[in-house]
């Protein structure tokens, strides 16, 4: 079988893709620990080595590290992980490592929101509570799953598996015979509807009387996302607050929020992804117009709470990058674009 465009240009993007992923408490999933390959490396808890490494069982092993250079956090999700490196070396947290007098440990979550992002640092606090800097190299994940879902709960915020999470947690805690009106009736109903609670007049009514169960007003995605931000953004400011240290805050890339001219590779790849790939289509959805809005909403943030800010979407349209192959898709980076991003958050240290 003929390999996909994406796969002969960026052929370790078929080891990403085939790693998986397993549950955990709280953050829902991490990417599958203990994972080897000549690509990537994974700890015992799904962390990236900056380095191939098979001999040591987490990245906060001491001797992991030289003792000559103080610690630091570089958090986010799948891009910070580092997808589209074609190895451990090439990630941005590694590169940052080479460069400068800090070793930054790698706390990329594939497919976390920015709440997730802070479960998992708070529950690795205890390996890093003499880190001297936090830099969060993030934000796609938020505004992609904000506009992305249709429903889910505006407090707490959408997340990867959202919808597969809730129909798992009602399958399994249905008795026999709700279970069984869940089955014959389900692929008849086309809104959602909560199998565990609804009564059976409420069922009768949604039926046979077409009366919307549950009927809710249409979230608000633009005012739910400026209130995500400004949630997460507290909880880091309080991390600040009680670690003293400095925070950065840099907006990750996307391949249309800035004016570089796409290389051949990038054509070719987006072309194809924008054809088989539903998160990708949506990526394109996230016009100027919302990145603008996304990007005023992070910067007030950051100003009002004393963050250093970074747009690396401004960097990469000054630098004058036409061409250049950076992006493995339209939200990952190349080797190349790891480097670039690196440069610039080595540049604000």
């Amino acid at each position: 079988m003929k390999k996909s465009i994406r796969y002969e240009l960026a052929p370790q993007m078929e080891v990403y893709d085939a790693i998986g992923q397993v549950w955990k408490p709280f953050i829902m999933y991490i990417t599958r620990p203990n994972f080897k390959s000549d690509v990537v490396n994974l700890d015992k808890f799904g962390l990236r080595f900056n380095n191939l490494n098979r001999k040591y069982d987490s990245i906060f092993d001491e001797k992991n590290f030289s003792k000559n250079k103080e610690t630091a956090a570089l958090v986010g999700s799948s891009t910070c992980f580092g997808i589209g490196a074609s190895s451990d070396t090439s990630t941005i947290s590694s590169k940052l490592s080479e460069l400068s007098n800090f070793h930054f440990f790698n706390l990329g979550g594939r497919a976390f929101s920015g709440f997730q992002e802070i479960i998992l640092f708070q529950a690795l606090i205890r390996h890093l509570k003499d880190i001297k800097k936090i830099v969060i190299f993030s934000g796609i994940n938020d505004i992609l799953l904000t506009n992305r879902l249709s429903m889910y709960d505006p407090i707490l915020g959408p997340y990867y598996f959202n919808n597969q999470y809730i129909r798992g947690m009602t399958k399994n805690t249905l008795n026999w015979k709700r279970s069984l009106t869940r089955f014959l009736l389900d692929p008849f109903i086309k809104n959602n509807v909560d199998w565990n609670l609804i009564t059976k007049k409420e069922l009768f009514d949604h039926v046979f009387k077409k009366k919307p169960y549950g009927k809710t007003e249409p979230l608000n995605k633009d005012e739910i996302l400026r209130t995500l931000i400004e949630r997460n953004f507290s909880c880091w400011s309080n991390i600040q607050k009680a670690m003293k240290i400095k925070i950065i805050y840099v907006l990750q890339p996307m391949a249309h929020w800035n004016n570089k001219e796409l290389s051949y590779e990038e054509e070719k790849i987006f072309k194809y992804l924008d054809s088989s790939n539903k998160d990708f289509q949506t990526i394109k959805l996230l016009d100027l117009k919302k990145y603008k809005y996304y990007k005023e909403c992070i910067a007030e943030n950051c100003s009002r709470l004393n963050f250093d800010f970074i747009d690396s979407n401004d960097y990469i349209s000054k630098k004058n990058l036409h061409k250049k192959w950076i992006f493995v898709d339209r939200a990952h980076l190349t080797d190349l674009g790891n480097k670039y991003i690196a440069e610039l958050i080595l540049s604000n240290l």
